[in-house]
């Protein structure tokens, strides 16, 4: 055997253990970054207010040893989407190890107790989720009536319920969180009442946009001046306040 072809032979052997220990190496780290094993990359979440994180993981099925490697953000989308407090939803990877989730929630303006719990509805009345315990909530409660039969995605169709919900939509977000409760058992009479116990006497739901208007600029004004106030009376074409005693 001469010496060139010893060197061809060393040579290929070389190349050979060379490729051999790329190949070795690309299937570890691939084993690696899809394995269940092992914490991968991050999930972020954004737009959120209603749903807490953890339920978006848990709706999209995140696991807890997360490997975004393992995940697909078109089912993590599509998952999501059936989910009727979401009314639009955003997955995307973002370089070099992170998926990026952007939800934006269907508001519910008001809960609701019904025979098995409680439910919470959006201004068009569709019930978008429901719980067995009364929770923390920031949202009005709907009292002196209750509801039977409905369930996630079903629509409230009570016409008290429904102007009210008219009434609720009209306000800006931080005038609602201020509101803990609507008293609907005399649709005649309607009470809502601040979170200071403060009440707004509706009255019945007529001039539904112009006591939408005065509930909104004297809620602002309660919670810039802290005035000692009993109650609001919008039944009238002016608005009467009693100052507390």
């Amino acid at each position: 055997m001469n010496t060139d072809s010893v060197a061809k032979q060393g040579k290929t052997k070389q190349l050979f253990l060379t490729l051999l220990f790329i190949f070795i190496f690309s299937v570890t780290c691939f084993s690696f970054i899809t394995s269940e094993m092992f914490t991968v990359g991050s999930v972020i979440v954004e737009g959120n207010k209603y749903i807490e994180q953890d339920e978006i993981y848990k709706i999209a099925g995140i696991p807890e040893n997360l490997n975004i490697f393992r995940l697909n953000t078109t089912e993590i989308q599509l998952k999501l989407k059936k989910d009727l407090r979401i009314a639009d939803v955003d997955v995307t990877r973002k370089f070099p190890s992170t998926i990026q989730i952007n939800v934006t929630e269907r508001m519910p303006i008001a809960c609701i107790a019904c025979e098995y719990g409680f439910v919470e509805v959006d201004k068009h009345g569709i019930v978008l989720t429901a719980y067995k315990n009364l929770k923390t909530i920031h949202i009005p409660m709907l009292t002196g009536i209750s509801l039977s039969g409905l369930y996630v995605g079903d629509s409230v169709e009570q016409p008290d319920i429904k102007q009210t919900l008219v009434y609720l939509a009209m306000l800006n977000e931080a005038t609602l969180n201020q509101i803990s409760e609507i008293n609907l058992a005399n649709n005649q009479q309607i009470v809502a009442y601040t979170n200071n116990a403060v009440q707004v006497r509706i009255g019945s739901m007529d001039r539904v946009e112009e006591k939408a208007k005065v509930t909104e600029e004297f809620l602002q004004e309660l919670k810039q001046t802290n005035l000692a106030i009993e109650y609001i009376d919008l039944t009238f074409a002016s608005p009467f306040i009693k100052f507390k005693q």
